[in-house]
């Protein structure tokens, strides 16, 4: 069986309620960086593959387990963060300055709607989490992959109710987005057999008291 560890990356600037810029950009904070030490000591044999996104906060994340097992191929795949706000609308502010735009997003309810230059619709998005999942028939072995919170829920949404519509898959993920927490630094195992996905539940448990966060 194919066995895929989902990752979502470590605390970063944003997710403390720092001041950010440009969200590919966005850093870990101290904390973040501790809890991407404790993912690498969770590996207990080198996997495969370690695929990351091209954001800042997911290659940070996953630089400890690269420094770790330096002879595993490493990839970067489209699987950053879902970025339907326009960066230059809001640069320079923190993430409760953007709670407004952000719902007025969800309510509207638009697969096709773009917010601007650098945003992504939620049909592009969702052809990104229909593309990993099929990328991932081609690969075997143990397979790590550094992702965001919003792609990885994405993920689970398309595993757990199988192919949608882009129309009722942006309704289901309105609602699954803010029911199910994945913290800072969880993981999500994915088991394929024979093409057919798997899905295990949040895993929290190498992360003490003290290094969770959201």
């Amino acid at each position: 069986m194919t066995v895929i560890r989902c990752i979502r990356h470590g605390q970063s600037a944003s997710n403390a309620g720092e001041i950010t810029q440009y969200p590919d950009t966005i850093p870990l904070t101290g904390l973040g960086h501790a809890q991407a030490a404790l993912v690498a000591s969770c590996f207990n044999k080198p996997p495969r593959l370690i695929v990351f996104s091209s954001f800042d906060r997911a290659v940070q994340t996953a630089m400890p387990l690269c420094e770790r097992f330096t002879d595993v191929p490493v990839a970067v795949w489209p699987v950053q963060e879902f970025t339907y706000l326009a960066p230059r609308h809001y640069l320079g502010t923190r993430r409760a300055q953007r709670h407004e735009a952000v719902e007025s997003y969800w309510q509207r309810l638009d697969p096709a709607s773009r917010d601007g230059e650098g945003a992504e619709s939620f049909m592009g998005f969702w052809d990104r989490v229909e593309s990993f999942l099929d990328r991932l028939a081609g690969v075997s072995g143990h397979v790590a992959v550094f992702t965001h919170g919003q792609f990885l829920r994405g993920v689970m949404l398309r595993v757990l109710c199988g192919r949608l519509g882009v129309e009722e898959a942006m309704f289901r993920f309105r609602a699954f987005r803010q029911a199910v927490a994945i913290p800072n630094a969880a993981m999500v195992v994915l088991g394929l057999s024979r093409r057919t996905p798997m899905l295990g539940p949040v895993v929290t448990d190498h992360l003490p008291p003290e290094l969770l966060s959201t």
